[in-house]
């Protein structure tokens, strides 16, 4: 074999090579030696993407403006209303409001108590029922079933001020009116329905194949829903927990009606009592600045724990509202 025979592949390779790295680059529309390539052009924002910002925030100011004027209208005089609202009142804001709801003689630190011993009793219970309920709804086959499921879900088209009398007489033959614990049975009553529809759902969502793995293990019922469904779960519960403690802390009418001892008044129904005075006997008068700095008093816990829990309610709600 001749030299030119093993040295002719090696040659042809090499030739191909450089005619491939001679050629122009395909970015390089120029196609001189040396040129450098254009770089793609940028596009310009979408109409979608402009419409989407646009609306968004313009529903995001509809929903601000609200709470930024009750939080303004808490720092004006009560009379402020009369004179009207508007960029002159900046030179009437005051603490006079929220020195009231504070004043020394105000004593409202058993009223709060009450509000935090009722949400996180209604937040525990609700939590934990709502959880063995959708359960035993979702991964627990029995006949009727959906007829339960439905049957729980009932209460959501009863309005609840209908249901005030026939619950007063029912807690009355329990001996728990005018108790804290009646007002948590009543809220946690009525917490469930939806409570039960968010943890179903969201138990419906975790892959069966974990649950039948567990088993598969020799785990029973409650160490599958503890060592598995619960860990899985979390944004959920966290959702339903989170409905029962804003239930418990802003509740007002289960409050007047099932209540009557002062020193067994919640939070809201003793701020109302503070916002409201008789100067015509009979004729209750409502201070409005006074109204705005309690309304703004009583939403700070609530704001706080929704913006600790804010990443858990969004999973929790969007995973519970679809399967």
């Amino acid at each position: 074999m001749s030299a030119t025979d093993v040295t002719g592949p090696a040659t042809a390779a090499s030739g191909r090579d450089v005619r491939r790295a001679s050629r122009p680059d395909a970015t390089d529309r120029t196609g001189l030696p040396g040129a450098t390539p254009r770089r793609p052009r940028r596009r310009g924002p979408h109409a979608a993407d402009v419409a989407y910002f646009v609306v968004g925030t313009v529903l995001a100011l509809l929903f601000i403006a609200p709470v930024v004027y009750i939080l303004f209208r808490s720092f004006l005089p009560a009379d402020a209303d009369a004179q009207g609202i508007g960029f002159d009142s900046l030179a009437t804001l005051t603490l006079r409001n929220y020195t009231k709801v504070f004043d020394p003689s105000v004593d409202l630190r058993q009223n709060i108590v009450n509000s935090f011993i009722v949400a996180i009793a209604v937040a525990v219970l609700v939590a934990l029922v709502s959880t063995l309920a959708a359960y035993a709804l979702s991964k627990i086959r029995f006949r009727g079933s959906a007829i339960v499921f439905v049957l729980l879900l009932a209460p959501l088209v009863v309005p609840f001020q209908g249901l005030l009398t026939p619950l007063s007489i029912i807690l009355g033959k329990l001996g728990l009116l005018d108790s804290l614990a009646g007002v948590v049975l009543v809220l946690v009553t009525l917490q469930l329905p939806f409570s039960v529809f968010v943890m179903r759902n969201t138990f419906d969502s975790i892959p069966a194949e974990l649950e039948d793995a567990a088993a598969l293990d020799g785990a029973g019922t409650g160490r599958i829903l503890r060592s598995v469904m619960l860990p899985l779960s979390w944004p959920g519960l966290v959702t339903v927990a989170l409905f029962g403690f804003m239930a418990g802390w802003n509740d007002l009418l289960s409050s007047v009606t099932f209540l009557s001892t002062d020193s067994k008044y919640t939070l809201p129904l003793a701020l109302s009592s503070i916002s409201t005075s008789f100067k015509i006997p009979g004729v209750p008068v409502i201070d409005p600045g006074l109204l705005t700095a309690v309304a703004c008093v009583a939403t700070v816990p609530v704001v706080v724990l929704f913006l600790a829990l804010q990443r858990y309610y969004t999973k929790g709600l969007i995973g519970g509202s679809i399967k």
